[in-house]
């Protein structure tokens, strides 16, 4: 409850005092009632002896309920509705009349209800009055001819000085109560109906998966390229270098060299997060290789604004080599995604692929391959099986439970390694301008400075993939 309080304190703060807002409008808006009450005593008129005194007081208290009933009847409210003029019914008077009987007392008390105080206790009065008549008329007469029972008024009505309703502080008091009971019943509402994935919490519910970081969302449309070369202080940056050390804690083996980024569905932005991870790697000075392997809808080219015309495709069916393929782009290689063939599961299922896979691996530190989305098609799932980890990458408010539960199942049907989940789109609060940088990376010079291509040489593979590594810098 104090998780759904924090998250959905707004409408929780706005629904109380909206309700307090109404609940006051209508207190002003509900007319004043007055209340005025009268007291009774309800005695016998026999009683010489003691033995009489005490049967007239059992008398009394067996009979006090009774007459208490009979205050509300029409042959008591009859004579006050003419001794006060009134127009309605006995009836409608009755609901006006609210008569008490202490417990163990033989006392009446004759409350009435009125829009004025002056009337309200002229109405007590008037029924006390009309009642202690009605009870000497009907009952028993004594020795003397004279009424066994006699109610005297011992404390007769008073015009109250303040209204008893409505209660202004209460109708406020209970108006907030039930707001915030709403909003709390629309913050549980939502967390069971909405299946959208929000926070670390939500992931937790599907499967126990790491979350890997959270991708901060740019404030912009900027290729993650651009964040990363130009604004490498910014938070944005910086949940990309997190999923790389988070990655390098994982590696204690030094097996992961083979990375594969893939997301339920389209639009996750599993292609901005493999290129953030690469150029993020890439700042450590081992070599990168980024493999675009979307061979229904490749993006890389187009945002790196490279030459397509060769690339993976190619390579699978023998018609470029890597290097005639690859794109050399700064500190990364780019392998693009190349023509769009029209068996694309087929090429990634093949011998080829996982011979091109191992090639890969053997020649680059690091291969970072974006690939399909895992819902829709299975071209993810052999590429999965090969590799020595999978990213799976969801976007937040906009991937629901149901869709990160069916791509994590597709995934351990294969027995591929899931690495964990990365959730991207996150709204991060600005912290200033201070992050810590890898020490002794130089600042990145823009794409456009890139000096000439250069072929690397292989340096002994570095244990993990961290700052500070032995490999060779280009």
């Amino acid at each position: 409850m104090t998780r759904l309080i924090k998250r959905y304190w707004v409408p929780v703060v706005l629904l109380m005092l909206l309700g307090g807002f109404v609940a006051g409008l209508m207190a002003m808006a509900t007319p004043d009632s007055f209340r005025a009450t009268s007291k009774l005593f309800v005695s016998t008129q026999r009683g010489q002896s003691v033995q009489e005194l005490v049967q007239g007081s059992t008398f009394s208290q067996d009979q006090v309920l009774s007459y208490a009933e009979l205050a509300t009847a029409p042959v008591v409210l009859d004579p006050v509705r003419a001794q006060l003029g009134l127009d309605s019914s006995a009836a409608a008077l009755g609901r006006q009349i609210e008569v008490n009987v202490p417990l163990n007392t033989v006392v009446i008390e004759v409350s009435a209800v009125s829009g004025t105080a002056d009337q309200a206790a002229r109405l007590s009065n008037a029924v006390s009055d009309s009642l202690a008549r009605e009870v000497e008329r009907l009952a028993p007469l004594g020795p003397k001819n004279e009424a066994s029972v006699v109610l005297n008024k011992i404390s007769p009505a008073e015009a109250p000085r303040s209204p008893f309703a409505p209660d202004s502080r209460l109708y406020v008091l209970i108006g907030m109560a039930l707001g915030a009971g709403l909003a709390l019943l629309y913050a549980v509402a939502r967390e069971v109906l909405d299946t959208r994935i929000q926070h670390d919490a939500d992931i937790a519910r599907v499967a126990d998966t790491p979350v890997l970081a959270n991708l901060a969302r740019l404030s912009t449309r900027r290729a993650v390229s651009s964040v990363m070369l130009t604004d490498p202080q910014s938070s944005a940056a910086e949940s990309y270098r997190l999923l790389r050390t988070n990655l390098e804690f994982m590696e204690v083996d030094g097996s992961l060299r083979t990375l594969v980024v893939t997301s339920p569905s389209a639009g996750e932005g599993k292609t901005t997060t493999a290129l953030g991870l690469a150029l993020a790697i890439a700042e450590s000075g081992v070599s990168v290789l980024l493999v675009d392997a979307d061979l229904r809808r490749p993006g890389l080219a187009g945002r790196l604004q490279i030459d397509a015309g060769r690339g993976l495709s190619s390579m699978l069916i023998g018609q470029a080599t890597l290097d005639q393929a690859v794109v050399h782009l700064g500190k990364i290689d780019v392998l693009p995604a190349g023509p769009v063939p029209p068996n694309p599961n087929q090429l990634l299922n093949s011998a080829a692929a996982e011979s091109l896979i191992a090639e890969l691996g053997a020649r680059y530190d690091i291969v970072v391959m974006d690939t399909a989305p895992l819902l829709p098609v299975t071209d993810t799932l052999p590429l999965s099986k090969l590799a020595d980890g999978t990213i799976v990458v969801i976007r937040s408010g906009h991937t629901r439970r149901p869709q990160l539960r069916s791509a994590l199942e597709s995934l351990n049907t294969i027995h591929a390694r899931v690495l964990g989940v990365a959730l991207n789109r996150v709204r991060v609060r600005k912290r200033g301008a201070y992050y810590v940088q890898d020490t002794g990376t130089p600042r990145r010079r823009p794409a456009t400075e890139v000096g000439p291509q250069q072929q690397r040489h292989r340096a002994t593979p570095p244990a993990v993939v961290a700052s500070g590594s032995t490999a060779a810098r280009r």
